[in-house]
């Protein structure tokens, strides 16, 4: 098994090849494997930053479900903030549809606005949220 940060950096430097996401899927299932995927909570968010209107062509969506298992409320809304993204949004729905109406511990109502003001907020997302 590699290192942990060799995973971690390759995962935040990952570009697709003309849309082919396979070497980043398997680059998350390493980091899974690895015992310790908390590491690489701020790589995983980086790519939707880095990607803010794909989906990966459904690889995003396995790692918006691995987050969901980890500690990950406040690197959401740090994201949020800092380049809210397609799948960074579907996480805040999701979160609200439980019924919930804070994120580490701030209002989503709030956020939400935060978002739509937030001039690194892609125009085709605005309807997202």
């Amino acid at each position: 098994m590699r290192p942990i940060d060799e995973i971690i950096s390759e995962i935040e430097s990952y570009e697709s090849d003309d849309g082919n996401w396979l070497r980043l899927d398997e680059l998350v299932t390493e980091l899974w494997e690895s015992g310790n995927p908390e590491n690489g909570i701020d790589a995983m968010f980086k790519i939707f930053e880095n990607n803010p209107t794909d989906d990966g062509a459904g690889v995003f969506w396995s790692i918006l479900h691995g987050l969901e298992t980890l500690e990950y409320e406040q690197k959401l809304y740090d994201s949020l903030m800092e380049k809210p993204s397609h799948m960074t949004i579907a996480m805040l729905k999701r979160i609200e549809n439980t019924e919930s109406e804070t994120i580490a511990g701030k209002s989503i109502s709030e956020l939400k606005d935060l978002i739509k003001n937030n001039p690194k907020t892609k125009t085709e997302l605005l309807d997202e949220i």
